[in-house]
């Protein structure tokens, strides 16, 4: 019995061993051959809101987005805009202003199912709405055009 025992520990032992290194580990964004991850900023209306978002009132001529310590770019109204090489592996602070003030800021971080491609709206209302392909119908739709030739 004894014996049974010690030969079923090391067979154990030595499949583990035999295991490759990485498969414990989280594994990385399978569209994405390299560290970074891009997001989608998609359009929204010029025209001031008619409902107030949960961030509160905001000016679309004045709506910035900035992710991180970049500089801040306007809130596209026409055609999206891509925001390229953040780091799949670190958390991101995205910041929206309007006329000088915070109206609303979160933070996120790439996971495996996002491939490294991510979509964000602001729409007023519902406030900032982020998601992936796979998880945002609004997002499958419309993002052709930031990633058309990648």
């Amino acid at each position: 019995m004894r014996k049974a025992r010690i030969l079923a520990v090391a067979l154990f032992i030595s499949g583990v061993l035999s295991l490759p290194s990485n498969c414990v580990a989280q594994t990385k964004p399978t569209e994405s051959n390299n560290e970074h991850g891009s997001i989608c900023v998609l359009p929204n209306s010029p025209e001031p809101p008619t409902r107030i978002s949960p961030g509160g009132e905001y000016n679309p001529k004045t709506l910035t987005l900035r992710i991180d310590e970049q500089e801040p770019i306007r809130w596209p109204h026409k055609q999206p805009v891509l925001i390229d090489g953040l780091d799949l592996q670190t958390n991101h602070l995205v910041v929206l202003t309007s006329d000088g003030k915070r109206i609303q800021s979160f933070r996120f971080k790439f996971s495996e199912d996002d491939a490294a491609k991510l979509c964000i709206y602001f729409d007023g209302y519902q406030g900032v709405q982020l998601g992936n392909k796979k998880n945002a119908d609004w997002c499958r739709v419309k993002v052709r055009a930031c990633w058309r030739s990648r």
